[in-house]
């Protein structure tokens, strides 16, 4: 999908999110901080744009982040890009509701399928990989959606953080896009 001239004038203040479904209960607390304080260094260096894909687990949970991250930097916007309007029609119902909770908090929602169709979470996560001039991912495991998305996003010469990686959320927090 190509960029509008808006998109293009916005890629350099936006960064995007790509992460695992499963997250494990006993990491939540110290993802939540690494995560934290790499939105407030992306502030910091002037990112005021976030996309999320709404997908369970990572992209709900930094989704939640950037709304929270709205209480002390206003003008930070949470972009959701939706592969497809039925996405979450098989989740559970606290999923759902939790969902539904930040798409009415987000500033843009943009469907990209009125439907689901095979290949459409790929779609979605090169729509945001595209819009996008930093990637904040969580991987810890070396196959799913999560992987590709890295993947495409380094090929695209898109920098990326893997916040699973304390050591490298260190770094960056410390010294922003000069520690990659």
């Amino acid at each position: 999908m190509p960029l509008t001239p808006e998109e293009e004038r916005m890629r350099g203040i936006t960064a995007c999110f790509t992460g695992h479904r499963q997250l494990e209960d006993s990491r939540l607390p110290a993802l939540v901080m690494r995560l934290d304080s790499v939105l407030h260094r992306l502030y910091g260096l002037g990112y005021r744009r976030f996309l999320s894909g709404g997908a369970r687990g990572f992209d709900q949970l930094a989704a939640e982040r950037v709304l929270a991250l709205r209480g002390s930097c206003p003008d930070a916007q949470l972009i959701m890009a939706l592969p497809c309007a039925t996405q979450s029609r098989s989740w559970p119902d606290a999923d759902c509701r939790r969902y539904e909770r930040i798409l009415c908090q987000a500033d843009e929602t943009h469907v990209l399928s009125p439907i689901y169709y095979q290949g459409c979470m790929m779609v979605r996560n090169r729509y945001m990989v595209d819009r996008a001039s930093f990637c904040v991912c969580y991987l810890t495991h070396m196959k799913g959606g999560t992987v590709s998305t890295a993947v495409y996003a380094s090929k695209e010469n898109v920098p990326l953080i893997n916040i699973a990686m304390e050591d490298a959320c260190a770094a960056f927090v410390r010294d922003g896009l000069s520690a990659f």
